[in-house]
């Protein structure tokens, strides 16, 4: 397998936890925040002789932007340090309204960050709240604001729906607040409900209202509608872009191709080997310490397990998976192990054939995840 293109940080602090969030994270804390940096600085230098030539580089969390400037100078002169990064390499750092400043902004373009995601998830300060987010709708649109006058000309801006007690109208109201901000890319996902957060602790509880999964369905299609109309270009089941904008670190995670992963509880995949870090941070920091790769799980996907995987993950992507490349990495055409299962999701009408590739139809887009299952 070819070296690794791609890298994933993760940067596991916020300012607090969102009701709806089972992501590895913690609160933000000075001294421990210090303590993991100068770890992760360590287990990038693990990883140097591989000598990976990057060409995306994805820091998320959590909340990268929540760290102080120092901080921010610190990571990007390690990163130079520790791998080559090619010329014009796709550089995103996730950010949180309200987190950032001219500073932080200015540290960032001149490390070659050049792509930045915003975690909004709705333009409506009531919502906001209700979902434990922080944030102001103002507080958007400032940091919207200044990162453009930084000159960042790639920016994405991330949005949930199907929240709690969430109407139509509510969500298409947050989504044309943000098609009129004309980002380079918005993401759309759903809720979903995660045992440990506290919205499933309500939820079980009795506590929480969702909307039915019909009008679930109809947030996704007018999403569909809206963005499309507006130009954007729908290559990922959650994703759109304007021309030239699609995210390139995700292609590398869809192509089921190698990247690493640094940090408390990120993943990674080198030489077929899939891999995820541990996530408390003082078992990070002392398995660092003891001069281990922190790595807490790993598993090589082979045979029939890697082909159903390739399928599932190619067919995030709107053209889907190509018939040529699945031969090519696999030796054998997909009808061989996948034939019947094809021709009944065909049947059904949730995948078809188009351009030599396979991919999910727009009402299989509604059913992905039974379609994903399928395959398994």
């Amino acid at each position: 397998m070819s070296s690794p293109t791609a890298l994933y940080i993760h940067i596991p602090f916020c300012a607090s936890k969102c009701f709806y969030c089972d992501f590895n994270t913690y609160s933000f804390h000075k001294e421990q925040a210090d303590a993991y940096l100068n770890t992760l600085w360590v287990e990038m230098s693990m990883y140097a002789p591989m000598g990976a030539s990057l060409q995306t580089i994805f820091i998320g969390g959590g909340t990268p932007s929540i760290l102080s400037p120092d901080s921010l100078r610190k990571m990007f002169t390690n990163l130079q340090e520790n791998f080559q990064i090619e010329a014009g390499a796709e550089v995103t750092v996730e950010c949180n309204p309200g987190t950032i400043d001219a500073e932080k902004l200015a540290i960032m373009r001149d490390s070659d960050v050049n792509r930045l995601s915003f975690g909004v998830q709705a333009m409506d300060d009531d919502i906001l709240q209700q979902i434990g987010r922080i944030h102001s709708v103002n507080d958007v649109l400032n940091s919207y604001q200044m990162a453009r006058k930084h000159n960042f000309n790639n920016i994405n801006l991330d949005l949930i729906f199907a929240l709690p007690e969430q109407t139509l109208d509510q969500w298409q109201y947050s989504l044309d607040k943000v098609i009129n901000l004309s980002p380079d890319h918005i993401s759309v996902y759903n809720l979903t409900l995660e045992e440990g957060t506290k919205f499933y602790d309500w939820w079980n509880a009795g506590k929480l209202v969702l909307p039915d999964n019909e009008i679930e369905a109809d947030m996704y299609r007018l999403s569909i509608d809206r963005l499309t109309q507006a130009g954007y270009l729908h290559y990922e089941i959650s994703n759109f872009a304007k021309l030239g904008c699609d995210v390139k670190h995700n292609l590398i995670y869809w192509n089921n191709e190698p990247y690493i992963g640094l940090g408390a509880g990120a993943s990674g995949y080198i030489d077929g080997c899939r891999y995820t870090n541990v996530r408390g941070i003082p078992e990070y920091i002392e398995q660092v310490d003891q001069g281990k790769k922190p790595i807490m799980y790993q598993e090589r996907l082979v045979g029939i397990q890697e082909m159903a995987e390739t399928i599932i993950l190619g067919l995030q992507k709107r053209d889907g998976i190509c018939f040529d490349r699945y031969q090519k990495l696999f030796g054998q055409p997909i009808t061989k192990e996948f034939g019947q299962t094809i021709d009944q999701l065909a049947e059904l009408g949730l995948v078809e054939t188009s351009n030599n590739h396979l991919r999910l139809t727009d009402q299989g887009l509604m059913l992905a995840n039974y379609v994903f299952t399928e395959f398994l």
